[in-house]
């Protein structure tokens, strides 16, 4: 059993060692899936999330994220964060360089739990925008509700920095209750992306529409903008553009992209 145990932690440290590397090499990639805005409002820019994949898992075509916890276990997650922000600077001063006049997307990029505690991220991010002259909104940096609960005031401080620097505020997992609408008037994101049970039977229930349509109208009073995730079906779409959510992300719109 011992030896069982050390074998399986050299396989693990192995992997650790890999995942640095990688981190120093270009061992990650990144990927875009499109974020859809509803309404016709001329022309606004393109919006993405970008997620970002370990290159061995796309090689041996791994499933996403198989490597996530051992990233999360030797708390390597604020390095990704800090190279999927270095790399995307780059691939949009790539693009620029390559096409005249084109228009750089907004781009929704996950911060971990690790990544917020980290004191000195905003500096490193108020940095990259400085250097690669990007536009505001550039950068949306989402987090989980339970994580941003967790760390409400460390939130508010990384707004407070990088809010000047053109930098906007996803909140992920919002569920509509009375009680988190009394938090986000303390976190005041720019969006909220609707948990996925307030927008699944909208197109099969008439409570169920009139509730996300209620949601909906609310964060609009507080000028927060919605997204719904995990769309799947032309009907679901069509009865989100009924109730004026903003934006919509699922597989009926598109499927994650191999950006740079």
């Amino acid at each position: 059993m011992t030896l069982l145990m050390d074998d399986e932690s050299t396989i693990q440290k192995n992997i650790a060692d890999k995942l640095v590397e990688a981190l120093k090499t270009g061992g990650f990639v990144l990927y875009a899936q499109r974020i859809q805005r509803l309404a016709a409002a001329g022309k606004e820019r393109a919006f993405q999330e970008i997620l970002v994949r370990f290159r061995e898992e796309e090689e041996k075509l791994l499933p996403p994220g198989t490597f996530f916890p051992m990233l999360e276990e030797y708390r390597l997650l604020p390095y990704v964060d800090r190279w999927v922000v270095s790399r995307l600077s780059s691939w949009i001063q790539e693009t620029r360089a390559q096409k005249s006049g084109w228009a750089v997307p907004a781009n929704g990029v996950n911060l971990s739990e690790d990544t917020l505690r980290e004191p000195k991220f905003a500096d490193f991010v108020a940095k990259h925008i400085k250097n690669a002259g990007l536009p505001e909104g550039t950068f949306s940096f989402e987090l989980g509700w339970d994580t941003a609960l967790l760390h409400s005031d460390r939130l508010k401080d990384i707004q407070a920095q990088l809010k000047p620097a053109g930098c906007r505020f996803t909140l992920a997992g919002f569920d509509g209750s009375d009680a988190s609408f009394k938090m986000l008037k303390v976190l005041k994101p720019d969006f909220v992306k609707l948990a996925y049970g307030i927008v699944k039977d909208i197109n099969r229930a008439l409570a169920a529409s009139e509730k996300a349509e209620s949601i909906n109208q609310k964060c609009h009073a507080m000028g927060i903008r919605t997204i719904a995730e995990y769309v799947e079906s032309r009907e679901v779409l069509e009865q989100l553009q009924l109730i004026e959510v903003d934006f919509a992300q699922g597989l009926i719109i598109g499927t994650p992209q191999r950006l740079a």
